[in-house]
């Protein structure tokens, strides 16, 4: 009886001390970011994937001045109707672990955008 109850507290001793003795390094999160080069393809087909859809087209500087670029679905026949049933989509530009990705803002809906580099937006 002894030795069962010294093995067992010492197996909780040693059990105690790796999950103290473990570092917790935060999960790095998502950061807004900044294209260092302009591609506006690589962003158009993310855009375009993330929407489903094959024919939007974006600036060629865009997400290099800012983190976010918003999509107008503007109805020019209706625009007050346009508004109420078709709200602006936005997307974000984020960086993590030096990994860059297009979220969408309302359904969170993220893609890696591949063959760019881009660095943390100190002000998005």
């Amino acid at each position: 009886m002894k030795n069962t109850l010294f093995i067992s507290s010492l197996a909780l001793c040693t059990l105690l001390n790796g999950c103290v003795s473990q570092h917790a390094e935060p999960t790095p999160k998502l950061q807004h970011a900044l294209l260092l080069a302009p591609n506006q393809n690589a962003v158009n087909k993310v855009i375009n994937t993330l929407m489903n859809m094959q024919n939007i087209t974006l600036d060629d500087d865009v997400f290099t001045i800012n983190s976010v670029v918003t999509l107008s679905n503007l109805n020019e026949n209706n625009i007050i109707k346009s508004h109420q049933l078709n709200p602006p989509d936005q997307f974000e530009l984020m960086i993590k672990n030096e990994q860059c990705f297009i979220r969408h803002v309302d359904s969170k809906a993220t893609q890696e955008l591949k063959g760019v580099e881009c660095v943390i937006n100190e002000q998005p």
